[in-house]
């Protein structure tokens, strides 16, 4: 069967990040190398256990999850179970020793299964298969946040936090459904998960998303913004510069 380059899919402008997940460390050299010999295909991270590839799926949100399953602590059919109500899941594949699971692995929407030991040309076809589908994704829909908490994963969508709220090394996601979510992130590097363009720092411990900006006016000595959920937030003096910004964004004076 002949794989498909990315030159003949739809171009996402970056290449598919991939996270392996397999509690053999033989077997997680051998899919890296395999996933770090693919052009299309970029490795941002390993894991050997359950707790770790649920850490990894938060810190690297990876468009494709290469999975074994039997695992100490937590196994990868529970894993896949927990991304299943997600805003958007990564694209799993089944990489294992075991065949009988292959009924439980379709029924929780994994789209490969791969029995070792893995050859290259079925590899080469199943990351075929996985690019194309990924790739068109990427461009259709945003990648959503993903949170976790203890053992539990959450995602949200960029476009549903209103403002992001920070205190030492956390940070507090506020989105349109009136819900919380707490991130062990300074304000700085969480920034770097959002889209520049959509989102605006406007004090050193408050960032807004431009699509749920209501109005701006003015406030005793300072500017204060008001959001879609009815929050007010204060413009710091040394971030007036954002102020044409955000009025071009709703279209509106300042009141």
């Amino acid at each position: 069967m002949s794989t498909q380059n990315l030159s003949q899919v739809p171009q996402p402008n970056r290449r598919v990040r991939t996270l392996v997940v397999d509690d053999e460390p033989l077997a997680r050299d051998l899919i890296s190398g395999l996933v770090s010999r693919d052009p299309d295909l970029d490795l941002v991270g390993v894991a050997a256990c359950g707790s770790e590839a649920l850490s990894a799926i938060e810190r690297y949100a990876p468009d494709l999850l290469l999975l074994d399953i039997q695992m100490p602590n937590l196994d990868g059919v529970s894993i896949a179970e927990q991304l299943l109500g997600m805003a958007s899941t990564p694209y799993i594949v089944f990489i294992t020793a075991h065949d009988e699971y292959a009924i439980q692995a379709f029924e929780v929407s994994v789209r490969d299964y791969i029995v070792k030991p893995v050859s290259k040309t079925r590899f080469a076809a199943s990351m075929s298969r996985a690019k194309k589908a990924i790739c068109a994704e990427i461009i259709e829909k945003p990648k959503p946040l993903i949170i976790k908490s203890g053992e539990t994963l959450s995602s949200v969508l960029p476009n549903d936090v209103v403002w992001v709220s920070a205190a030492n090394q956390y940070v507090c996601l506020h989105t349109a459904q009136k819900r919380e979510f707490v991130i062990a992130k300074s304000l700085r590097q969480f920034s770097r998960d959002l889209p520049e363009k959509v989102f605006t720092r406007i004090h050193r411990s408050t960032l807004i998303n431009k699509s749920h900006l209501k109005s701006v006016y003015k406030g005793e000595g300072c500017y204060i913004v008001e959001m879609s959920d009815g929050s007010q937030h204060k413009i710091a003096r040394n971030r007036k510069y954002v102020v044409a910004d955000l009025l071009a964004t709703t279209g509106s004076q300042i009141q």
